[in-house]
């Protein structure tokens, strides 16, 4: 009987993002890929959810589907959400991946001051006459600098989401995490740099860090049979 596998996908993640990946993984997994709101098919919930509200979506899904002990797999806001599951639910899961987990979130840095100008005073900014023919340009730049290219694409809700999500660290919650766990990470990742997957990596009682050289964020894109490969792997040191 093949293990059970949980994709969390990272921010605007969806199944054919994923879905190379997924073909991959059906001759060693049972893959179930986790749609949730505002991703994918999946509208956006009437309020704005954080990092506990998608958390709690995620486990009804898997009490629902009578899942027993699969092994978690979040990327980027995926990883966020897959640590808070990880931490609060011992008895649910029997390992951890983290791909490139946005999970660490810091509240003072010099992207993050960028973004909430762009947060803050964006609007106003491009209503300038002399900004107006460049605004999507300049945004675009502005928002490459925060490196926040999300946030141009929301809109409603799913961006008070965004707002919500990007203050929500996690990094309080990883001591409690006890099963297995693995911390994958590309060597040359741009979102969320590796120096954060090292302090992730030391937090978690007993994890494992598998950095891979020339990767960058999306390592399931990127290199999917690496990717694979090194789950394979460490999910048979780690056998129940």
């Amino acid at each position: 009987m093949k293990q059970q596998l949980i994709i969390i996908p990272g921010w605007g993640g969806n199944r054919k993002t994923w879905q190379n990946f997924i073909d991959l993984a059906k001759d060693d997994f049972e893959v179930f890929f986790m749609d949730m709101p505002c991703f994918g098919d999946l509208p956006c919930p009437d309020k704005v959810w954080g990092v506990e509200e998608y958390a709690f979506f995620i486990k009804k899904k898997v009490e629902d589907l009578n899942l027993h002990k699969p092994i978690l797999l979040g990327h980027s806001f995926g990883g966020q959400v897959a640590a808070n599951l990880a931490a609060a639910n011992p008895d649910l899961f029997s390992r951890l991946v983290l791909s490139g987990a946005a999970i660490l979130r810091p509240s003072y840095t010099l992207k993050r001051i960028i973004f909430k100008m762009i947060a803050t005073t964006g609007k106003m900014i491009f209503r300038l006459p002399i900004l107006r023919p460049v605004e999507k340009i300049a945004k675009r730049v502005l928002y490459k600098a925060a490196d926040s290219p999300d946030y141009e694409e929301t809109t409603g809700v799913k961006r008070e989401i965004f707002k919500k999500i990007i203050r929500q660290s996690q990094a309080h919650l990883l001591p409690q995490i006890k099963i297995p766990s693995l911390v994958v990470w590309g060597s040359e990742d741009s979102y969320v740099s590796l120096s954060q997957g090292k302090i992730i990596a030391t937090k978690i009682p007993n994890a494992v860090l598998e950095v891979v050289a020339g990767g960058k964020h999306g390592l399931h894109i990127q290199q999917p049979e690496n990717l694979l490969s090194i789950i394979l792997k460490f999910v048979e040191k780690n056998k129940l």
